[in-house]
Formats: structure tokens, C-alpha cells, sequence
């Protein structure tokens, strides 16, 4: 009897003693498409350059086909951008804008409460005003030695005042590196009714300096737009140790309409401008300021 109460003592202490261990496979996160991801599986996604808000709405293919895939994010790169229509006596201005991060919160936050339904204000007449804000986020991660990922993502904060094809790119320096993956383009957004929905239906236009895709913003009243653009790359043949390396990534917003396949003849993409697009066409867009990424290391 003595030794059995030992042995129930002993057990006893180290079940006190043992530290809770959190299964490797236990749910950390389950998204709006109700996929459930582990939290090494999210932050995978998170290192490859995935947005949360992004994260937040991906489909189960996307997910699946990454999740398992282990990188090192080297760098990121986030713009704001303002987009301000006016018109002044039956005439169009449209201008685009860098913001700061701050710029962009209060004025998100002045307009939800002043015009809870984002339309224009003003009079036509006396000069009505209508603003839409994005934030682009360029990134590069490392995939083992052999690959890096290019990744851009566009997040329109608000509803986007013109909805027609609008483009975005990666630009990559063509004389270290080449594309050794097609590109995946998917945007996800929330309707104002919270209806979720999203589309993978592109253009795609791929170049030696990059890629890029022209593709069509939802009708549907939204309260936001998530926007991936991504590809992998790797070094061209005879290039020995790469030290620095950039991606462009750029985004051309229409503020007229023009057909994607008329437009794919008329636009390319540049490791130094960016989205180039052409005349008569350049015009109907809005140019952005590069969010480029730069890594400065060893591959």
C-alpha cells in the first residue's frame, strides 16, 4: 500500500509539474470562407507576404497551395494613395495622391461619419467632390535558395469612385532574375450588404521586366477590396551571388473605360517605372506612386 501511494504522489507531481503543450494541429485562426488554419499554417502566409485582411478571405485552393510553403519575408514597401474627383461646372478633374498612413485613417474616419454611404459631395455645380483611398503593398520573400516570391497587394479602403479595368504589376530586374512561375491574381471583397465574394479573372500580359494584369473591379457596392497580384522568381542562368534585389509593384486605376484586350497591346511594365501605359489611353488612368521592395543580402 506504501509503495502505491508513492507511485500515485509521483504521478501526481508531474502531472503539476508538466507544461501545457499546444497541439501543433490545434485551429489559431478560421477566416470569413470558414477555413481553419493551424498558426505555423497562418504565419507561412504571413512570411510568403500575405496581407491579414487578405488572409482574412482566402479561398481554400489558395490556401491549400501555400500554407505548407516556409519563407522569409525580406521586405515590404506600403503606399496610401487618395484618389480625388471634382467637377466644376459640368468639367472632370481627377487626381491621384500620396498620403500617410495617418492622412488616410482620419479621413476614412471623417467620412464614415459625416457620409456613412461615401457618395459624392457637394453640388455639380459648385464643385462636387468624391475621394477613394487604397493602400499597395509590394513584398519579397525568400523560398529556400532556390526562389524568391514577388507579391502586390492593393486594398481599397473605401468604395473606389470608377469602376472599370484597372491594372496591376510587378516590375523585376531583368538582368538578375526571370519568372519561374505564372502569376496568380485574385481579389476578394465585402459587399455592403457583408455578402462576401471574389474573382480570379484577369488579363495577364507577362514580359521579361515583369508581369502584369488588367482586370475588372466589382459592380457590387463594396466596403472594401482586397487585391493579390504574386509570382515567383529565380536568377537568370550565369548570374552568380545576387547582393540587392527590388520589385516594383504598381497599380494604374481607370477613371475611363477601355476594353482589356484593347488595352493589353497599349501597356507594359518596366524594374524602373512601373506600369507604362500608352496613348491615346494614358489618359484614361490614373498613375500611382512605385511601392518598391528592396532586399540588400546575400543569394
Amino acid at each position: 500500500m506504501k509503495k502505491y501511494l508513492y507511485s500515485l504522489l509521483f504521478a501526481t507531481l508531474i502531472l503539476i509539474s508538466t507544461p501545457v503543450v499546444k497541439a501543433a494541429n490545434e485551429v489559431y485562426y478560421t477566416n470569413k470562407n470558414n477555413i481553419e488554419m493551424t498558426e505555423k499554417e497562418y504565419n507561412n502566409l504571413l512570411a510568403l507576404g500575405f496581407k491579414e485582411s487578405y488572409i482574412s478571405r482566402m479561398k481554400e485552393d489558395e490556401f491549400l497551395a501555400n500554407k505548407d510553403i516556409e519563407a522569409t519575408l525580406l521586405s515590404t514597401s506600403k503606399k496610401y494613395i487618395r484618389t480625388t474627383t471634382t467637377m466644376r461646372n459640368g468639367i472632370r478633374l481627377v487626381t491621384s495622391k500620396e498620403i500617410t498612413r495617418e492622412e488616410a485613417l482620419e479621413e476614412l474616419s471623417l467620412r464614415s461619419k459625416e457620409n456613412p454611404n461615401r457618395g459624392p459631395s457637394g453640388s455639380f455645380y459648385d464643385g462636387m467632390v468624391a475621394n477613394s483611398v487604397f493602400e499597395m503593398t509590394a513584398s519579397i520573400a525568400a523560398i529556400g535558395n532556390t526562389y524568391m516570391r514577388f507579391m502586390n497587394n492593393v486594398e481599397w479602403l473605401e468604395e473606389p469612385t470608377y469602376k472599370y479595368n484597372d491594372v496591376i504589376g510587378i516590375g523585376i530586374e531583368d538582368n538578375k532574375v526571370q519568372l519561374a512561375t505564372y502569376a496568380v491574381f485574385d481579389q476578394e471583397w465585402d459587399t455592403t450588404l457583408g455578402v462576401h465574394d471574389y474573382s480570379e479573372l484577369c488579363n495577364p500580359k507577362y514580359e521579361s521586366t515583369g508581369g502584369l494584369a488588367i482586370f475588372k473591379l466589382p459592380d457590387d457596392p463594396v466596403q472594401h477590396i482586397d487585391i493579390a497580384f504574386y509570382f515567383n522568381v529565380m536568377k537568370k542562368p550565369n548570374v552568380g551571388t545576387i547582393t540587392s534585389l527590388y520589385a516594383v509593384g504598381d497599380y494604374a486605376h481607370a477613371i475611363s473605360n477601355v476594353s482589356a484586350t484593347t488595352l493589353l497591346s497599349y501597356i507594359s511594365i518596366t524594374d524602373t517605372y512601373g506600369l507604362m501605359i500608352s496613348a491615346p489611353y494614358s489618359t484614361y488612368y490614373l498613375s500611382s506612386p512605385e511601392a518598391v521592395a528592396s532586399f540588400i543580402g546575400t543569394w
